[in-house]
């Protein structure tokens, strides 16, 4: 790829910044950039059809679930930026209620991370039952449209009687609020919504898999170097041997590969190479002993 196609294949923000100082460049590399490959943009399709159906008595749910570090989390904020709070002279609109699941199957915590995420006035001390009330009061007051709840798994360091409490407690709200639920985790989420059979129909999981060494990964990799400011092209996707460290080093997990990239792009830069080589990213690669960049 000449410079000049390079140049022109660049992301307009990238391009934006190219002739600013090092400095500056490398701060636009620490800015969420959104990369819309094809599972992602399934996923968001899926979760965009929730958010949109209309109300009836069993509103259909949702699991997305993957490895650590493998975009979960980045898809679940850019949906959730997208359908950003509304405030108005007459009310508040919360289209998307986002919180972390508590360390344990603790229903006081879940209700207290809502409100909290709500910021909602509650009292910690006050009974689950009071709780429950203002929750329900406040999402039909700001028309909540769907609930998250990121890391489920972490509900399993609890007995299976208290998970099956917890997992209860969400079908309940799925019920009576008649609003989608969507719960995001790694593989061992699939254990927390088989604590019993109608909690496992509830909530069909979506999988979000490990990159393959093959065409969309590579297509991956030319997405990723157009968000990148350097001035060279580095030819990510069109060298098989760049292609082929970058994988080893991360293992296909796009965090890893996004993380990579990064430093290697910034070592870029600090060098003044303006392109990513083969041995700028062993220079930059994963310390595997260390388990540390």
């Amino acid at each position: 790829m000449s410079n000049e196609e390079h140049l022109s294949n660049l992301h307009p923000s990238a391009l934006a910044v190219l002739d600013k100082s090092k400095q500056e460049r490398i701060k636009f590399l620490d800015t969420d950039k959104w990369i819309g490959y094809p599972k992602a943009q399934e996923v968001l399709q899926q979760l965009e059809r929730l958010y949109n159906m209309p109300k009836k008595l069993r509103m259909p749910n949702m699991l997305l679930y993957g490895e650590t570090n493998n975009g979960k989390s980045s898809i679940v904020d850019y949906f959730c930026k997208k359908h950003m709070t509304e405030n108005n002279d007459e009310s508040v609109i919360i289209p998307i209620v986002n919180i972390m699941a508590p360390e344990g199957p603790d229903l006081n915590a879940l209700y207290d991370a809502i409100l909290y995420e709500m910021m909602v006035p509650f009292a910690s001390t006050a009974k689950k039952s009071k709780k429950l009330h203002q929750i329900q009061y406040y999402f039909e007051q700001t028309n909540v449209k769907m609930l998250i709840v990121d890391e489920i798994h972490n509900i399993l360091s609890g007995t299976i009687g208290k998970q099956k409490e917890f997992m209860n407690a969400l079908k309940n709200l799925n019920n009576t609020l008649q609003i989608p639920i969507v719960l995001v985790g790694i593989k061992d989420a699939l254990r927390a919504t088989s604590t019993d059979a109608q909690i496992k129909n509830r909530f069909p999981p979506t999988h979000l898999p490990q990159w393959k060494l093959d065409q969309e990964y590579l297509s991956l990799l030319a997405s990723i170097e157009k968000l990148l400011p350097l001035k060279k092209p580095s030819n990510l996707a069109r060298t098989k041997e760049i292609a082929l460290d970058i994988y080893n080093q991360t293992d296909g997990y796009i965090g890893e590969i996004i993380t990579l990239l990064m430093l290697a792009t910034e070592n870029a830069i600090d060098t003044s190479t303006e392109y990513i080589s083969l041995d700028g990213l062993k220079k930059c690669g994963y310390k595997r002993e260390t388990g540390m960049y």
